[in-house]
């Protein structure tokens, strides 16, 4: 929370592009509120990337999973006051049955390239990474 005596801008939580959806958006939000933070301090970035730049170049945060901070070389801790967060993905083909044999297939390649954990045998044909 920012104090009078601060100089400089506020530190901000970076939320990435995929929490950008109210299953996330919203619970983190209401945290904001919570904890007395300033609207602007809780921005969307544009990608990972931007949103690890920031966090490199100041005191901002990154809401992210623990694979993530791995992949950046960013130190990774949960949030106190929120016990879990999921990102969800699916799986979507042109042809139905599709989705179900990519899945089968390469569920755990998939996986691991949206950062969902490295659990082998975990991938399901709709993914769910903590954050």
């Amino acid at each position: 929370r920012p104090r009078r005596t601060d100089q400089g801008p506020p530190r901000r939580v970076w939320l990435q592009p995929e929490d950008d959806v109210p299953h996330i958006r919203d619970r983190v939000t209401r945290l904001r509120d919570a904890v007395g933070l300033r609207p602007a301090q809780l921005s969307v970035a544009t990608s990972l990337t931007q949103a690890a730049a920031e966090e490199y170049s100041s005191a901002d945060l990154l809401l992210c999973s623990p694979l993530q901070a791995r992949e950046v070389t960013l130190h990774w801790r949960p949030l106190g006051e929120i016990e879990s967060l999921e990102r969800t993905f699916g799986l979507l083909a042109a042809e139905e049955g599709d989705a179900e044999r990519l899945g089968t297939r390469l569920g755990d390649d998939l996986a691991h390239c949206l950062g969902a954990g490295g659990e082998a045998g975990t991938a399901r044909t709709a993914e769910t990474e903590n954050v």
